[in-house]
């Protein structure tokens, strides 16, 4: 009868999980051009924040004029834009060169929080990039073994950009419940 009702409770939990990972995160698009298809063999996330702490479609619009991207932007509020859709690059990382791998671009996502450096990030931030992250492990499987990085470990040569910075905390995201 233990065995029974064990059994029933892990499935019961594994049913509520896969029903919370299929939930649809919120998500506005604001499209930039991109056409280079991404390398999703390697799928890692990379941290970033815009430097000034401006809105999505001021971010939208400077990005467009340096022909530059991220795939998502999430604003202080926690809304989720998407300028990129993840199978396409983004040009969002510049030159790179972490754990001996170049070019960084190719095969990561980049997400950018609005915010400075010095500045701390908002709940409702941390919220909407753990949903974001969440349905990112859902359409790229191999993503869930891979830490998360920042602008700042991998850009080259070192130590040239410090984004997101100190006030990202990665221990509010939990990875392992993904």
């Amino acid at each position: 009868m233990t065995l029974i009702l064990y059994f029933t409770e892990v499935r019961m939990y594994k049913v509520i999980l896969l029903v919370l990972a299929l939930q649809t995160v919120p998500i506005t698009r604001l499209p930039l051009p991109s056409k280079t298809i991404r390398d999703t063999t390697r799928n890692v996330i990379v941290i970033h924040n815009d430097g000034a702490g401006i809105d999505a479609r001021t971010t939208h619009s400077v990005l467009r004029r340096r022909r530059l991207a991220y795939h998502y932007f999430i604003d202080k509020t926690g809304k989720i834009y998407q300028f990129v859709d993840p199978k396409y690059v983004a040009k969002h990382a510049g030159i790179t060169w972490f754990e001996g791998r170049p070019s960084w671009n190719n095969f990561s996502i980049g997400i950018c929080l609005q915010g400075r450096n010095s500045t701390p990030y908002t709940d409702k931030q941390y919220a909407s990039l753990q949903s974001l992250i969440g349905m990112l492990h859902q359409r790229y499987p191999d993503s869930r073994g891979q830490r998360l990085y920042t602008h700042s470990e991998i850009a080259f040569p070192f130590g040239r950009k410090k984004d997101p910075g100190d006030m990202f905390d990665q221990t509010r995201i939990r990875l392992d419940s993904i």
